[in-house]
């Protein structure tokens, strides 16, 4: 199933009506003067005077299963009754809750919001106070704190539209559905299939915009496992500290993978919310903040932390249950919340991960570069226009090995499935066999800390390069590296065997180059060709393993700036986190000094220099969208660029096969293997070069200068010899 754009369309209650006051005793021919309400100030009205609007929270079992308390919830938090129209009363008062919608399970619960207020960081009470106003012909929200008069937040909301419902639960309009996963549910044994909708219900659908500026205090996420603290005292970001001394400074998304890098000129600092502030000059990435806000660093008490501000008249974004980013707020009334309580099913037996592909309503486009997938985000099409790969190649006839670490739910295929499905590419099942799992662990459970997203990263990003191809997933025994490595051996030993990908790396491996080192040779002695991620910290005068081996293609990361134009090097820019430097543990290999030049060999002390070529891989400017439990995610590090890279090996040794010869064989007789196919330098010329050199973009964190980090058209040390034109890559062999 195809994407879609769709329009939306609300559809109004009916029977909606100005509120009227109390008539006037004895016919007095002088009734009051009864209040004029835009049609929003109606909408709102005709579900917040009748038991207010509700959004879920949930977490049940993916595939489903037992409801387990401690484990799951499904709430309701309400945003509170409405006492009576702000028209007539004035401003008014709701307080909101949350409760259970299974009594055997517990409410969710909040992590605490604070706010940097005159000087203070005030915690929101988890009881939302709102009080509600009318301004205009909007409905204005201020979010008080806990002494009921603070102003905390403020916002103003229009365009409601109610939705009324009937019916199947399941059969409910897809914008509902995006929101609230009631197929997933009823497809997962966690939710009643013939369950309806009783009389009345309906969801609210509104848009908001920030009023006036707020700053949100966040705990500093400053290292690999950062710390969440209680009350009003975030985790800084530095302790004794002032604002010039934090910088330069990183923020982590998860484990190595940083997702933020501030230099002190990239902003300015200033008086704000009574504070010496820090406050960037553009906004964060929408992907990485989907309501527009700026990042801010603040002083307070002698320690510097970390925040972000909203603008007045940002507008709110949202993100749905199916991974989509939309403008609009999906709320239910009472009556739906109470048919959502009545379908769900406490105790369900096991289902199916299978899933399917949910159709995704109107999204944000995130990156506004031309993608075609959810949010704006990169689909197959998309990158093999980009890469200019050509039609009458998908990899047929090739065996891709992906090794990755076990990861807690062995969904790997489902997930292909619904990938592939959505974008139209072949199906792996027993008619086609074309993808296989073979798990070392012997179906171990491991925790959950990133390995399923990036073994749904790895395998689809291998199927939309080279759809025709078999893949073989090889998970380890566990992630050690010793077991990742048996992982690469078993690999290397799976009949026919292309090219195998590693998105993974280490500091601490370097002690075993010599070890590792012959490994690899025996793999490139047996025309396998080998790639693995350059890691995403950026520039490193110590590179990493299994990447920075002379026996492996390093693959470095860069960024989409236009999915249109294969040609050319406009359209793409060194990733700021491509990890890339010299591995000071063995000289640079002769076929890599006799084509990057004195310069570069000088710069980098005449050691072993990665990345040797890049792919797209920066997530927050032009993220691929992968499907990942029942989820879309927008994903990206050089772990996207490294099975791109596997794919395109594979559409190389499918052509070559096709004219009798062989890419293994090329591997087995060429000095340096695969990495010496791609450093001859006639592939770096003329009007369309198999390598196209990046000419901007930078993988220097360090503030400092780095002259090789800086992107110039010939190699350095963020993309290597550059991205690939594939179509001028296979007509050179």
């Amino acid at each position: 199933m195809q994407i879609q754009k769709m329009a939306v369309a609300g559809v109004l209650a009916a029977g909606l009506s100005a509120c009227s006051g109390g008539g006037g005793g004895g016919g007095s021919s002088n009734p009051p003067v009864q209040p004029t309400l835009s049609a929003d100030q109606q909408t709102f009205e005709s579900v917040n005077l009748q038991g207010g609007q509700f959004s879920l929270l949930w977490k049940l079992p993916p595939g489903g299963g037992n409801l387990v308390p401690g484990t799951h919830y499904l709430s309701a938090v309400s945003n509170g009754l409405l006492p009576q129209s702000p028209a007539r009363g004035g401003a008014q008062i709701q307080t909101g809750h949350a409760t259970t919608l299974d009594t055997a399970l517990d409410t969710r619960t909040f992590a605490p919001t604070r706010y940097l207020s005159a000087g203070a960081v005030v915690v929101a009470p988890l009881d939302a106070i709102r009080r509600v106003s009318y301004v205009g012909d909007g409905v204005r929200v201020d979010y008080l704190a806990s002494d009921g008069a603070t102003v905390l937040t403020s916002a103003q909301f229009s365009q409601f539209a109610v939705v009324p419902l009937s019916g199947a639960v399941g059969g409910s309009p897809e914008e509902l559905l995006a929101s609230v996963p009631i197929e997933d549910w009823i497809a997962f044994n966690n939710f009643a299939a013939n369950a309806t909708w009783q009389a009345g219900s309906a969801y609210v659908r509104q848009h908001g915009v920030r009023v006036g500026d707020v700053v949100i205090a966040q705990d500093c996420p400053n290292d690999t496992t950062p710390t969440t603290t209680t009350g009003n005292q975030p985790t800084p970001c530095a302790t004794g500290a002032t604002l010039e001394q934090v910088f330069p400074a990183t923020l982590p998304l998860q484990t190595l993978k940083p997702y933020e890098h501030d230099l002190l000129a990239d902003g300015r600092i200033a008086q704000v919310a009574g504070v010496r502030m820090w406050v960037a000059n553009a906004p964060l990435p929408l992907e990485q903040s989907i309501t527009p806000a700026y990042r801010v660093y603040y002083e307070l008490n002698g320690n510097v932390y970390a925040g972000l501000l909203e603008k007045d008249g940002a507008p709110f974004h949202y993100r749905q249950a199916d991974g989509s980013v939309v403008d609009y707020a999906v709320s239910l009334n009472q009556a739906a919340v109470s048919s959502v309580q009545a379908g769900v099913i406490t105790g369900a037996a096991p289902g199916s991960l299978a899933g399917s592909a949910a159709e995704v309503g109107a999204t944000v486009d995130l990156f506004g570069i031309g993608g075609h997938g959810i949010d704006g985000a990169l689909t197959p099409a998309d990158l093999r226009a980009h890469y200019d790969i050509p039609a009458g190649l998908d990899g047929t006839g090739q065996t891709i090995a992906i090794v990755d670490a076990p990861a807690l739910y062995d969904v790997a295929q489902a997930d292909l499935n619904v990938f592939s499905q959505t974008y139209g590419l072949p199906q792996c099942n027993a008619a086609n066999p074309c993808f296989r799992h073979v798990d070392l662990s012997n179906g171990v459970a491991a925790p959950d800390d990133g390995w399923s997203g990036e073994i749904a990263l790895d395998t689809q990003m291998a199927h939309a390069i080279a759809p025709g191809a078999t893949i073989v997933l090889v998970t380890a025994a566990s992630r050690s590296e010793a077991d990742l490595m048996a992982a690469v051996d078993y690999a290397a030993a799976l009949p026919g065997v292309t090219a195998i990908s590693m998105s993974f790396s280490g500091n601490t491996w370097a002690s075993h180059a010599a070890e590792q080192d012959a490994r690899f040779a025996a793999l490139q002695a047996n025309g396998i060709a080998v790639f693995a991620s350059t890691g995403d910290d950026g520039f490193s005068n110590a590179a990493r393993y299994p990447a920075a081996s002379p026996y492996v293609t390093a693959v470095g990361g860069t960024t989409i700036t236009a999915v249109a134009g294969a040609a050319g090097v406009g359209n793409e820019s060194a990733w700021q986190y491509s990890g890339g430097g010299p591995n000071p543990s063995e000289l640079m290999p002769g076929w890599q000094s006799a084509a990057i030049g004195s310069i570069a060999i000088a710069a980098n002390g005449n050691v072993r220099t990665v990345p040797d070529v890049a792919a797209v891989a920066d997530f927050q400017h032009s993220a691929f969208a992968t499907y990942r439990e029942q989820q879309w995610v927008m994903a990206g590090g050089t772990s996207a660029a490294t099975p791109l890279w596997a794919g395109i090996s594979a559409l190389m040794a499918q052509n070559l096969a096709g004219k009798g010869s062989s890419l293994a064989a090329l591997v087995r007789t060429t000095p340096g293997g695969f990495n010496g196919l791609l450093y001859q330098p006639r592939l770096g010329q003329g009007a369309t070069p198999a390598l196209v050199g990046i000419a901007s973009g930078s993988n220097d964190l360090s503030g400092g200068f780095c002259s090789l980090c800086a992107a110039a058209g010939g190699y350095n040390d963020a993309t290597g010899l550059g991205r690939p034109d594939v179509a001028s890559l296979i007509a050179a062999f």
